[in-house]
């Protein structure tokens, strides 16, 4: 430390040294005037050989003055502006940027679709038929600082058909030509701090209040009205009101509303009670209703009044994520009158359910009874019929397994006239998770019916029975995707409405070709190959099937899919026959364009109207089937106009697009002979709904990027259908891409 001290000071006093010098340097210059000595005239007078120079000296005030001469000639010139008028001067053209105009206030989405469909299906036992449509679909959707959001929608479709009436076709039931729905919402409407209001007007569906809402087995069901309805609700109530004309959702590509006569108005009302319990109540007056009579499918041309009453009284919560107890009791009554009802007609229904959970172990059991006649609003349920289920569930991270038992008898009274059954039913189901990659599961199915045509008589009474199981194992080799081996074997099973049943057994390999984790634009690759021993209808055959199924993306705006099966044109195990399946593309044009197509051939349809009393009907078809579509989306204000609830910190939005299945070996993933669910609707964060299309499919655009909840109306899925978990499935959307998620339905006997 002392020698860098040391050297430091010596080197600061060599620079004060040289400054110094410099410094006495100029001190004797200045002070040249004062020591030399002048002549008389005050001139110095310095002479050499060859230079001679006059030096005259000045006072303390002149020096004074000339250095403020030399500050002054030394300050750089001010601005002149060298014009003297402004308009000579001449025209220059400036490039400047231009503050853009902030944008309003409130978020606005607008949408358009439309999209051509051509078909040439033939449907076993009916006659062929070609038909042509078109439609187009608009939504536009503002978003408010304190009036909620308000949704305008648009449908509206044309048909040109060579179908003989009342045919059933891949696009059509027999329905108008032309045909269109509209429907105005206004949903989350502040009506104080606590309570909000959701209104809709036009094409809507009836609406059952939170206490009388699908359960395991209970169904009250909801019908399509072009009417109004409103829901006023907050943490302890419900309210909701509605009336409307009765009609069906008709027609392709965009159903249609068609009414069929009636009118229907509800009120229903729940309230909860402290933090464990809640009841309800619910009035549905239908006016005018048409009777059906069901020895010919076809309205007799006579109307009924129906008024039904029906009330609830709960305790627990309704998803049982930890131990605990749920009770629920419901009583149904309807009376009709009209001219079809002698001296008018009253029935009465009444509804006991349960569920506990002790651990890993979820318990579902009750028992009904319902008389003959039981209405809800204009629908009839499930009646005439007394019985009773339980099911046991157990939930593990590695082991879950489920079974259980239902029992019913229809016609308990035997009453002359009307079929009589008695049908046990059971299943169980079973998964052993290994690890990551390796898994063994199955399930089984058992029904049990004996069958009476006239009870009060000695007739002998027609027993069946039905079974349907399968076995799958599941395993990675090397560094290749997942492989499945399943087994599958049916007995007398009905897969489709216009087929004989089903027996037979079949093997079946499927292979997952594609590895690796992808955040978007992730590509798919599965093949099944297998073998089928068909046995149906005494005809023994055994004959190859395979299917494959793909997803590729050629770049950020382009991919292509497609869904290919392949079993005996003469085959019955499965849903189709021959050759079937869709291949579909989708190119975005630019930001706020989208064109997209798809090709399907002899793929078997649904037939279902809409009404979740009704179970849907599948059907083995011979279609050819193509479409295409262009779609518009457009989006202004801010922020940024998004579906679903925002993570907080993350921006942007994608598009969450998927199926609804009826999953029939419950093992979570769509098989190529699994049907899609039609009009079933999809809640997205509980808020936004929408219904899926005729092969279940569904798709919401422009979703807040980050986490999301997609769950179902249960109300809206028909019988004997239902979901395994009521909690939903959560979704990830990622930027700017596309979150795929299928949602299967199991059988609940």
């Amino acid at each position: 430390m002392f020698t860098w001290g040391y050297k430091h000071f010596r080197g600061d006093a060599r620079r004060y040294a040289r400054g110094d010098c410099f410094l006495a340097s100029g001190i004797f210059l200045l002070s040249l005037p004062a020591i030399a000595k002048p002549p008389g005239d005050g001139k110095l007078v310095v002479e050499q050989e060859s230079v001679s120079a006059e030096i005259e000296g000045l006072d303390s005030f002149q020096a004074e003055q000339e250095r403020l001469k030399r500050l002054l000639a030394d300050k750089p010139k001010a601005y002149q502006d060298k014009f003297m008028d402004t308009n000579q001067a001449p025209a220059i053209d400036f490039i400047r940027e231009e503050n853009p105009e902030p944008e309003p206030e409130g978020l606005r989405t607008f949408s358009l679709e439309s999209r051509v469909d051509v078909a040439d299906s033939t449907a076993t036992n009916t006659e062929g038929s070609k038909v042509s449509t078109g439609g187009i679909r608009t939504e536009y959707r503002l978003e408010t600082a304190n009036h909620g959001e308000i949704i305008f929608q648009l449908d509206a479709r044309g048909r040109n058909t060579t179908d003989t009436p009342g045919s059933f076709t891949v696009l059509e039931t027999e329905g108008k030509q032309k045909n269109a729905k509209a429907t105005v919402r206004n949903l989350g409407l502040p009506v104080t701090t606590e309570i909000q209001a959701d209104t809709s007007a036009g094409v809507i569906n009836s609406e059952i209040t939170n206490s009388l809402g699908r359960s395991y087995r209970l169904a009250l069901g909801t019908s399509p009205v072009q009417g109004v309805g409103t829901r006023v609700y907050s943490k302890g109530f419900d309210l909701r009101a509605g009336y409307g004309q009765l009609g069906e959702l008709r027609g392709s590509p965009y159903p249609g509303f068609e009414a069929t006569g009636g009118k229907l108005s509800w009120l229903g009302y729940s309230h909860k009670i402290g933090d464990n319990m809640q009841a309800g109540i619910q009035l549905n007056q239908a006016q005018d209703v048409p009777v059906l009579n069901l020895d010919d499918d076809a309205f007799s041309g006579e109307t009924e009044n129906i008024t039904s009453l029906a009330a609830s009284l709960g305790y627990g919560q309704e998803q049982l994520d930890h131990d605990g107890l749920k009770v629920r009791a419901t009583a149904i009554g309807s009376k009709v009158s009209g001219k079809s009802a002698e001296h008018g007609q009253n029935a009465n229904g009444v509804f006991l359910e349960a569920g506990f959970r002790k651990g890993r172990y979820r318990n579902e059991l009750g028992t009904y009874a319902a008389e003959p006649g039981l209405h809800f609003g204009d629908g009839l349920l499930l009646a005439n019929n007394r019985g009773a289920y339980w099911r046991i569930d157990r939930e593990g991270s590695r082991f879950n397994a489920g079974g259980g038992v239902d029992i019913e008898q229809t016609n308990p009274s035997e009453s002359s006239g009307e079929i009589a059954s008695k049908r046990i039913g059971m299943n169980a189901n079973a998964l052993y998770q290994f690890n990551a990659d390796r898994q063994l599961g199955g399930n089984i199915h058992v029904s049990h019916t004996g069958t009476s045509t006239n009870p009060a008589s000695d007739e002998k009474t027609s027993k069946s029975r039905s079974t349907t199981a399968s076995l799958n194992y599941q395993t990675r080799f090397s560094n290749m995707g997942h492989s499945r081996f399943n087994a599958i074997l049916r007995r007398n099973e009905s897969l489709v409405s216009n087929g004989v049943t089903a027996t037979g057994d079949e093997i079946q390999w499927e292979q997952e070709w594609v590895t690796g984790k992808y955040e978007t634009m992730r590509p798919e690759l599965t093949t099944t190959l297998g073998v089928a021993h068909d046995r149906s209808a005494g005809n023994t055959q055994t004959y190859p099937t395979a299917a494959i199924n793909a997803l590729y993306w050629l770049d950020a705006d382009w991919n292509i899919s497609g869904n290919l099966r392949y079993t005996s044109r003469d085959g019955n195990l499965s849903t189709s026959q021959g050759l079937a399946g869709t291949v579909a593309t989708e190119y975005k044009l630019g930001k706020e364009w989208q064109l997209g197509a798809s090709a399907s051939v002899n793929e078997a349809q649904v037939n279902y109207q809409g009404s979740s009393l009704m179970e849907p009907e599948l059907f083995r078809t011979q279609d050819k089937h193509m479409y295409a579509y262009l779609r518009w989306q457009k989006t202004s204000g801010k922020p940024y106009s998004v579906l679903g609830n925002k993570t907080p910190g993350v921006a942007g939005s994608g598009d969450i697009s998927g199926v609804v299945f009826f999953d029939e070996n419950r093992d979570g993933v769509q098989q190529a002979s699994e049907a899609g669910a039609p009009s079933v609707e999809v809640l997205l964060d509980g808020h936004y709904q929408m219904a899926t299309g005729a092969k279940g499919e569904f798709r919401f655009a422009q979703v807040a990027t980050g986490s999301h909840q997609l769950g179902l109306n249960l109300d809206s899925i028909p019988l004997p259908w239902g979901v395994s978990d009521t909690a939903g499935q959560e979704v990830n959307v990622p930027l700017r891409g596309q979150a795929r998620s299928n949602i299967p339905l199991i059988k609940i006997n």
